[in-house]
């Protein structure tokens, strides 16, 4: 079951520092949506592809965090921001299709800017509600495909091969939004909107709550 993910000894160091790098500019891009997201959290989140751990900031502390995270150049990062800010971190180097958790067993998942990356979305969006309970939540944050024959579609499609090996995976135009559509949630909440910012690629995004 599940994709495999092979990491990469160049560009999987050079994201980790520039993730880290950019956390304070992340935040302000996205910290009023991601307070809001992880307000009420439970003691325990399962979070699928924290990379350098920017989400930590918004957890609080003494929270166990269940990081899902195939990139081995992240973890050392990821370790520095679990005792920065005071979390209780196991990391787990598993693809977000395979998730090796038992199901129907945890109230939290989070995901941001995460399922653009993943090999297939589908499988991986699956095993979220998989080891969800019954009524739990998944809160995500995503970059989707623009609007048809907009310029920003125009702009996604051209620099997508170059985005994609950069960024070890990333897709431009991925339609995450119909993919959280048809995924059979019980309850699906969506907000899209164009967050502006120099990495144009990912204007148009999606954010919002899911429950099993």
């Amino acid at each position: 079951m599940g994709s495999t993910y092979k990491n990469n000894n160049i560009l999987g160091p050079i994201n980790s520092w520039m993730f880290k790098m950019l956390s304070g500019y992340m935040d302000h891009l996205f910290g009023k949506s991601k307070r809001e997201l992880f307000k009420d959290h439970p003691p325990t989140v399962v979070e699928i592809g924290p990379g350098a751990g920017a989400n930590m900031r918004y957890i609080k502390k003494g929270t166990r965090l269940i990081a899902i995270e195939p990139n081995v150049h992240m973890h050392k990062n990821l370790r520095k921001s679990a005792d920065k800010y005071g979390v209780d971190l196991e990391i787990k180097t598993l693809v977000g299709e395979s998730i090796d958790l038992p199901s129907n067993s945890y109230d939290f998942v989070v995901c941001t800017l995460v399922l653009c990356t993943v090999g297939n979305p589908v499988q991986c969006i699956d095993q979220i509600k998989r080891i969800l309970r019954p009524s739990g939540r998944f809160v995500f944050i995503e970059h989707v495909k623009a609007k048809e024959k907009s310029m920003l579609a125009f702009i996604q499609n051209l620099l997508h091969k170059p985005w994609h090996w950069f960024f070890e995976g990333c897709n431009t135009n991925r339609d995450t939004k119909d993919l959280l559509e048809h995924a059979g949630f019980n309850s699906l909440h969506i907000e899209q909107y164009s967050l502006y910012s120099p990495f144009i690629p990912i204007t148009p995004q999606i954010k919002g709550v899911a429950i099993k």
